[in-house]
């Protein structure tokens, strides 16, 4: 006979992989879209500093957009505070990507920086359209 104590563990346990499979789903996902969109963006952007700064940028707004979409996933199921601490949490954090990448990006030669900055508004455009409106529905 399970104790109280271990069939409690295992709903969490089970309520912890779940949130794992569907966060790995995500960014999976969201690798799948920001590969796409990079190499259609790619045939645009043909020269080197410009594939850089598309590289750079598609790969910031993939990262930040699965993490956001992690910490989403994980407070959804928890209070609404919890919520809403994570989606301001992931607006910050998207905004903060986007202000490091223009200080960095800003005169450098190596990279172009419209690429960079576009490449990341768009691709987290693209992500947040496809990935948190498919993960993240109102139940």
């Amino acid at each position: 006979m399970r104790s109280l104590e271990s069939c409690l563990d295992s709903i969490a346990s089970s309520e912890l992989s779940a949130f794992l499979k569907t966060a790995a789903r995500a960014a999976a996902e969201g690798a799948f879209v920001s590969v796409a969109g990079a190499l259609f963006a790619g045939r645009i952007w043909a020269e080197s500093p410009d594939q850089k700064g598309l590289a750079i940028g598609v790969a910031a707004a993939w990262a930040s957009s699965s993490v956001s979409i992690a910490w989403l996933l994980w407070a959804r199921g928890r209070l609404m505070k919890a919520f809403w601490w994570a989606f301001g949490g992931g607006m910050v954090l998207r905004a903060g990507v986007l202000a490091a990448l223009a200080v960095w990006g800003y005169g450098r030669t190596t990279v172009s920086f419209e690429a960079l900055l576009l490449s990341y508004v768009f691709a987290l455009l693209a992500l947040l359209l496809t990935l948190e409106m498919r993960h993240l529905k109102i139940r």
